[in-house]
């Protein structure tokens, strides 16, 4: 997967000439109280048009490579570490029906995703320049920390909502994404993006409020322990004496609730407390600037 990913990339920067380079980057920093450090940064291509990939034309097309990475560490110990890759390319884009592919990575250590890739086949279809509504099917490889790589497919249903108001100098352009396992619809990811663009004292400056929503239904069914603290209690007998293992047993039969031993053998009930659960919703509001020539 990664090696497909690898070359499609590089066939897209050794053959295609793009009209539109888009670079965004932040840095949020805190010290005192609590030492946070988070730095984000962004690029995207893109070209609508005619294109040309070796001898291969491609008129009405769209082609679109983008990347992020994001980073952070919390007390010097590292808290969020996420990124992603995307190339599509959208054949007849402009048409009321157009066929796309598109190649896709992303990795996120919050919620404990160590990858996941996938290549995608479908189409589009516009019912006015402003509203379209397309389907793909996904081959998907998936790989949670601590679990065996899964080899999957997928459904995506995905509805767009793009327009330009010009007197305002706003742009808004929203994309909502399902994403069902074809064995098992009840295992899914949803994905919303939100984004209103406004015009600045320059042309290629924006500013830009992003809202990004995912759902991730791994989370939802099962509560699957993030982290927790444990506290220890020791178990006494009614005279309260610490008991051995044998001694324990010998009174009380056989143990039924998790247990570790001090030092000197004496039984420990091990209580579980604060914790702390994967939620399977992520919300993620921010504010920037983006420049693009």
């Amino acid at each position: 997967m990664k090696q497909i990913l690898f070359f499609l990339t590089l066939i897209s920067v050794l053959f295609c000439e793009p009209t539109s380079l888009t670079l965004s980057g932040s840095y949020t920093g805190k010290t005192g109280n609590v030492d946070y450090h988070y730095f984000k940064g962004t690029v995207s291509i893109s070209k609508i048009g005619l294109i040309q990939m070796g001898g291969l034309s491609l008129p009405d097309t769209e082609f679109l490579f983008s990347t992020h990475r994001a980073k952070s560490t919390n007390n010097n110990v590292p808290y969020e570490n996420d990124g992603s890759m995307i190339l599509k390319i959208d054949l007849f884009a402009n048409q009321a029906f157009s066929p796309f592919v598109f190649v896709n990575w992303e990795f996120d250590s919050l919620s404990a995703l160590d990858h996941r890739a996938n290549v995608g086949l479908g189409g589009k279809y516009r019912f006015n320049p402003y509203f379209s509504i397309s389907y793909a099917a996904l081959f998907e490889q998936e790989k949670y920390i601590g679990e065996d790589p899964g080899t999957l497919y997928r459904h995506s249903l995905r509805p767009k909502y793009k327009r330009s108001f010009g007197s305002p100098g706003m742009f808004i352009d929203w994309q909502f994404f399902y994403k069902p396992r074809f064995d098992n619809i009840e295992k899914y990811l949803l994905k919303s993006i939100l984004v209103f663009s406004f015009k600045t004292f320059h042309d290629a400056l924006t500013l830009d409020i992003n809202y990004l929503y995912e759902f991730d239904s791994k989370y939802s069914k099962d509560k699957i322990a993030k982290s927790y603290d444990t506290n220890n209690e020791y178990v006494k007998d009614d005279d309260q004496n610490y008991l051995s293992v044998e001694e324990y047993e010998d009174l009380y039969g056989t143990i039924s609730f998790d247990y570790t031993t001090d030092d000197d053998g004496y039984v420990m009930m091990i209580l579980l407390s604060n914790f702390k659960y994967f939620n399977p919703a992520d919300h993620t509001v921010s504010v920037g600037l983006t420049f693009s020539f």
